[in-house]
């Protein structure tokens, strides 16, 4: 299903950006007569060459109608035999990457990626892994301190590993979608996802993503988990 944002009040959200476009502008402008560039925030990364992390990921699907049918990429996640992230660069906000997702059976994907832990941007926005973020964050703060995704932090709590003891940040979201074939609008999937993420690396601890859908009804719950890393015992 090709899925799109709910939006109720488009003609608001046009208003409302034309306004932010024209402050904007505004501030560029202002910014440029005054000789003063904007303002930038670099981050410094909490991890370093050579830091690894390992992941297990694991499928859940509940099939509450007689044809509803689990997608054919769904399956994937349960023939994981694990995710490895190893940091191959640090340079000012961004972190380079390079991942293996290996499978059961022997087969194995290879990514390449480079983040802006102060923007979120991505050089490659559908492969890759994403959940690396700014080191020591506290409650409130933005996960992306320049960003534009408006997620903060919602709360930070103490898990307990192998022979430690490490402060985690959480952050989630809620998003409703409709299926753009339906001109009704009444095929709908609502998205949940929940992440924490250790403090002082900034790299993803759990994640949990919950897909619900009216029709047909199923329910999809894909969760990664921390299971290895080089910077302390998991």
């Amino acid at each position: 299903m090709a899925f799109k944002r709910k939006s109720s009040k488009k003609v608001y959200i046009a208003i409302f950006l034309l306004i932010v476009l024209i402050a904007a502008s505004g501030a560029i402008v202002y910014s440029y007569y005054s000789g003063q560039a904007p303002s930038v925030i670099e981050v410094t990364p909490g991890v370093k060459v050579g830091d690894t992390f390992t992941y297990s990921i694991h499928g859940v699907s509940t099939l509450e109608s007689l044809d509803a049918v689990e997608p054919p990429e769904f399956a994937q996640n349960n023939q994981t035999d694990y995710y490895k992230v190893t940091i191959t660069g640090v340079n000012g906000s961004n972190v380079s990457m390079d991942s293996v997702w290996q499978f059961i059976n022997g087969s194995a994907r290879n990514y390449q990626q480079t983040i802006n832990l102060a923007t979120g941007l991505q050089t490659n926005s559908n492969t890759g892994f994403w959940a690396i973020y700014a080191p020591n964050l506290n409650q409130n703060d933005k996960v992306r301190p320049t960003g534009t995704d408006g997620l903060i932090v919602n709360a930070t709590d103490t898990k307990t590993y192998a022979n430690s003891t490490r402060q985690r940040n959480n952050w989630s979201i809620q998003n409703e979608f409709f299926d753009v074939r339906d001109p009704t609008y009444a095929t709908q999937q609502r998205r949940t996802t929940i992440v924490y993420f250790d403090k002082a690396t900034g790299m993803l601890d759990t994640l949990t993503d919950v897909q619900q859908y009216n029709n047909p009804q199923m329910n999809l719950v894909v969760t990664w988990k921390l299971t290895g890393s080089s910077v302390w015992a998991v």
